[in-house]
């Protein structure tokens, strides 16, 4: 086993498998168009449970392959929204403020969940 991988136990079969960090039940986390799915369905909360684990695996995967990786915005962003839709605002300022702490990619959505963060602070602090 690698550095960057690590054994988890999948699905009902209970079998072991090794997996990278930026992994989720033996995908890639950016192969998971199922979030969509799951918002269009009125499922909330079964997209945040799945965007709760692609936000550990794109920070796994940042952290494993180092410097100059960021992680994608996309996942804390959904997070967000679904958080302000439900109005649970501390765990959407906690999700905003856990995606600063990290390493960003390039673009404009970094910049647009900064701004979001900060209009959020203020009302947090109310």
């Amino acid at each position: 086993m690698t550095p960057t991988t690590y054994r988890v136990r999948h699905g009902s079969t209970n079998k072991e498998l090794d997996v990278k960090p930026s992994f989720v039940a033996g995908g890639h986390y950016s192969a998971y168009a199922e979030v969509r799915h799951l918002k269009r369905m009125g499922d909330l909360d079964g997209a945040k449970e799945l965007l709760l684990r692609l936000v550990d695996a794109t920070e796994g995967e940042a952290a494993a392959e180092g410097e100059g990786c960021g992680v994608d915005p996309w996942y804390y962003e959904q997070l967000a929204m679904i958080y302000r839709k439900k109005k649970q605002s501390a765990d959407e300022l906690a999700i905003l403020e856990r995606y600063e702490r990290q390493a960003k990619v390039p673009g404009a959505v970094p910049e647009r969940l900064a701004n979001r963060l900060a209009g959020l602070r203020p009302k947090a602090d109310e």
